[in-house]
């Protein structure tokens, strides 16, 4: 599955967060987190339902804690062409173990909560 283009302005700097990454480890067991992604737009990136289906389909997939921040990098890298493009995933504690996976550019993480507004 790719995703598909679209386009925005050149020189856009976006950083997404998604904190509903789940996936298997290869014990079966999940693993839950965090998701970042940074990158500068060259003119394109890509759609969100796209990108939302992938991660939903990652929860029936086995990967090891250490590779899923390569596994989505790769991902969006096939599918769009932008710049800096880094991925960070924090995962929940398992083991009383806390760990934070990197590929790619370095960025500072943002954290905001998130927030629904009706009115």
């Amino acid at each position: 599955m790719n995703f598909r283009k679209v386009a925005i302005q050149k020189g856009s700097k976006i950083q997404y967060t998604s904190p509903e990454l789940l996936f298997l480890a290869k014990s079966g067991q999940p693993y839950r987190g965090t998701l970042y992604i940074n990158f500068t737009s060259t003119g394109e990136g890509f759609d969100m339902r796209d990108f939302k289906t992938y991660l939903t389909s990652l929860r029936s997939q086995t990967f090891t804690a250490e590779d899923i921040a390569y596994e989505i990098y790769t991902k969006i890298s096939e599918s769009v062409t932008i710049d800096a493009l880094g991925v960070t995933v924090d995962l929940t504690a398992r083991g009383g173990i806390q760990q934070r996976i990197s590929y790619g550019a370095e960025f500072d993480v943002v954290k905001k909560a998130i927030m629904f507004q009706v009115g």
